[in-house]
């Protein structure tokens, strides 16, 4: 199985987002995907959230849980489906880099 359908498993639909809409989530997250390439995708969780679809106000969310990280959240209000998912997971990408990064510099604990 590819690493986009690994992790389009792990891809939760809450308010706003259909099973129809599993394509266009796939081809879109395709950057948020190569990140994760390195976590083991049953220890990652991926929430989709848009409110107001297609109305003045819509506002799109990418909530990311991968363990031994803390949750992450990229948000948008852009209107546009398309650029408003770009843009919350351009969001989430420079949040994961920087918690992957704090959590692989971390001092180990001494006992």
């Amino acid at each position: 199985m590819s690493t986009p359908a690994l992790f389009m498993e792990r891809v939760r639909l809450e308010d706003g987002y259909h099973e129809d809409d599993l394509p266009f989530i796939e081809r879109t997250l395709t950057q948020l995907f190569h990140h994760l390439e390195r976590f083991d995708p049953s220890k990652v969780y991926i929430g989709l959230r848009v409110k107001e679809r297609g109305n003045p106000g819509m506002r799109t969310s990418i909530e990311l849980c991968v363990s031994g990280l803390p949750t992450l959240i990229g948000m948008s209000e852009l209107t546009d489906t398309k650029a408003a998912l770009n843009d919350a997971e351009e969001k989430v990408i420079s949040q994961l880099r920087e918690a992957a990064d704090r959590h692989h510099h971390r001092p180990a604990r001494h006992r």
